[in-house]
């Protein structure tokens, strides 16, 4: 699993040419599957904010730079990481587990797995923050996540959720 925080700020280069493309500014998600669209850029000389490289075209996805197959533009529809932090998160009873801190994804970064939640800075500091899995996620909504009532991002032993 990769955080996506771990992505923002990478390299993006030009398999082709061997140029740099520009460094990743966000990653656009779709909701709807689960998968990445693809990425935005900064320092981009011809790609706008609302156009980005779609996930086809990246190659792959390494610790210290992403490479792309072709310098292609696409508008990117979805949801951007960078909108997904700070958001609250609710079991279906309407209980507070805290917000999103991150978003992880699958190794080959095509897939959303789950969330890295924060339930505040004590509660980090003395459990640590949790991680809620897709499979528990009932509804992905702009401003919220709700998750079914027995999901504890910190109890992984009998809510089936993992701790980091």
């Amino acid at each position: 699993m990769r955080r996506t925080r771990e992505i923002i700020g990478l390299p993006v280069l030009d398999l082709q040419s061997g140029d740099s493309v520009g460094w990743v500014q966000d990653v656009v998600l779709d909701d709807n599957k689960d998968e990445v669209v693809g990425i935005l850029l900064e320092g981009g000389h011809f790609f706008q904010s609302t156009k980005g490289i779609p996930r086809q075209a990246i190659a792959a996805v390494g610790k210290d730079a992403i490479t792309v197959r072709e310098k292609t533009a696409e508008v990117l529809t979805g949801t951007r990481w960078s909108d997904k932090v700070g958001n609250e998160v609710y079991t279906q009873g309407g209980d507070a587990r805290g917000r999103i801190e991150d978003v992880f994804l699958d190794d080959s970064v095509q897939k959303l797995v789950g969330f890295e939640i924060s339930d505040g800075l004590f509660a980090d500091l003395f459990h640590g923050r949790g991680m809620i899995l897709q499979p528990h996620v009932m509804v992905d909504g702009k401003d919220i996540l709700i998750v079914d009532n027995q999901v504890s991002p910190l109890d992984q032993e009998n809510e089936g959720s993992s701790r980091l």
